[in-house]
């Protein structure tokens, strides 16, 4: 199974990079070839201090962590503990310290990619707390949106994932979970709530979304990323708040020495030069 991963991300408008609190794994571009991969973005809740590092440790923590079930069990507690000791280092202001004993808060998604037998595809498991979302493509068709499928479905008050455990006492009833297999060619995009929720509507409307998303950083895109979300947030399209993307091509064809992306030949599209990395 060879992937190449792309990361794009965008802080708020009107905040500088240092402000963004969403997270994603892997942090720059990846291409590899091997038998499983991970992914994962994360979206911090702003209202909670500290939030940006709790979902960087969350989405380096799927990624790393080989259960089946990454957010209970004694890992997820050290994690937990690993966060509390890091910002409990950090000088605080009074008014702080109460926000970092009531703990941090962040919508998760990861995923999971298997190699399946021969050259016919594998199979693909995702897991999400809250609104952050994936959609899996294929040629010009969407076959999976999760865990949101419709525009509507999104709130201001999603199930989020704590670094205080006595707030995640029922985020078993909230663990959203699906399976589904992918083939070569196939493209699944990661995404947090302002950016999906963005991409359903569009879809509601009959538009293709994944087009513009497929082309960010190639020679067919319509603007560089950020250029993009505050084209979008000048006409109200998008919500202001941190925006993440990850873009997940999987192909039996390397992508590197100039070699095409695995789209069918009438939508084949050459990545930028020096965005190869290795698998994680």
């Amino acid at each position: 199974m060879h992937v190449f991963a792309q990361p794009f991300w965008a802080p708020r408008g009107g905040n500088v990079d240092s402000e963004y609190e969403d997270a994603v794994w892997p942090e720059s571009a990846v291409e590899g070839q091997a038998t499983s991969f991970r992914f994962a973005v994360a979206d911090g809740a702003t209202e909670a201090s500290y939030s940006g590092i709790w979902a960087k440790e969350l989405v380096h923590y799927f990624c790393h962590d080989s259960s089946d079930a990454p957010f209970e069990g004694g890992g997820f507690r050290r994690l937990q503990e690993r966060w509390s000791e890091k910002v409990s280092r950090r000088p605080s202001p009074w008014y702080a310290e109460e926000k970092i004993r009531l703990g941090a808060f962040a919508a998760i998604l990861g995923l999971t990619l298997y190699e399946g037998v021969g050259q016919n595809g594998g199979n693909w498991k995702a897991v999400a707390i809250g609104d952050s979302c994936l959609v899996q493509v294929r040629g010009e068709e969407v076959l999976a949106r999760f865990p949101l499928a419709d525009s509507a479905a999104f709130s201001n008050r999603p199930h989020l994932l704590s670094s205080n455990p006595a707030h995640n006492s029922h985020i078993v009833a909230h663990l959203r979970t699906i399976d589904g297999t992918w083939q070569p060619g196939d493209a699944f995009y990661l995404m947090t709530d302002a950016l999906a929720s963005w991409f359903m509507r569009e879809l509601e409307e009959g538009q293709t979304p994944w087009r513009i998303l497929r082309d960010f950083d190639t020679q067919d895109e319509v603007k560089p990323f950020r250029e993009w979300v505050e084209s979008l947030r000048a006409q109200r399209a998008i919500r202001n708040d941190d925006v993440t993307l990850l873009r997940v091509d999987i192909t039996y064809r390397a992508y590197t020495a100039g070699l095409q992306r695995s789209y069918p030949e009438s939508e084949a599209r050459l990545p930028r030069p020096g965005v190869t990395g290795r698998p994680t």
